[in-house]
């Protein structure tokens, strides 16, 4: 009988821990690609409560997209004086805040309201490459709005993951207020949600 010689042992040992890296990389990249579905999910869920909140409650509400500093806040007001969400009036305390401020920003970044900066396709139907810049795309307006008679602002929320060359678009389609998530992975959209 014959024992393994120190060799066999170091080359055994070695495939072992290169099994491991492997799979342990690979188990983050997996994670982060979990993380961002989950983020996008959270903000198309956002805007859901806040279409549901003027339907149920018979009021505008609206969702206000900020910047600061490159990292953009979505915050959620409820009409206080039956003329949809106005800038002045939110200063005013007219038009009050119903939900906590949800912040476009996760993972150092790595997930944001973004544009990725490789050449990416508008969302079908439309042709064409979108230009990255502006995420927030609601027209000339920052405020995504909601009535009470259940249409609102229609427009898109573009989010990136940096590290998984992935983005997410949350698309509002205005006369039915209907939410559509299309999720960008492989040079192609596909939409993944409607609500």
């Amino acid at each position: 009988m014959r024992g393994m010689s120190l060799v066999e042992l170091l080359l055994v040992l070695f495939l072992i821990s290169l099994f491991v890296v492997l799979s342990t990389a690979n188990l983050a990249a997996t994670q982060r690609q979990l993380d961002f579905d989950q983020f996008a999910r959270e903000i198309a869920a956002t805007l859901e409560t806040c279409r549901w909140k003027a339907l149920n409650e018979r009021c505008y509400t609206g969702v206000v997209a900020q910047q600061q500093e490159g990292i953009y806040t979505l915050s959620y007001f409820k009409d206080g004086n039956k003329n949809g969400i106005l800038k002045q009036d939110i200063r005013q305390g007219i038009d009050v805040s119903f939900h906590r401020a949800t912040s476009i920003y996760r993972a150092s970044g790595d997930m944001q309201a973004a544009i990725l900066d490789q050449g990416v396709p508008e969302i079908p139907p439309k042709k064409g490459i979108l230009i990255p810049g502006d995420p927030v795309r609601f027209g000339k307006s920052d405020i995504i709005s909601f009535s009470p008679d259940g249409d609102s602002s229609s427009g898109t929320l573009y989010l990136a993951c940096q590290s998984q060359s992935r983005m997410y678009a949350v698309v509002l389609y205005g006369p039915a207020a209907r939410i559509t998530l299309w999720k960008y992975s492989n040079q192609q959209w596909q939409m993944v949600g409607d609500r």
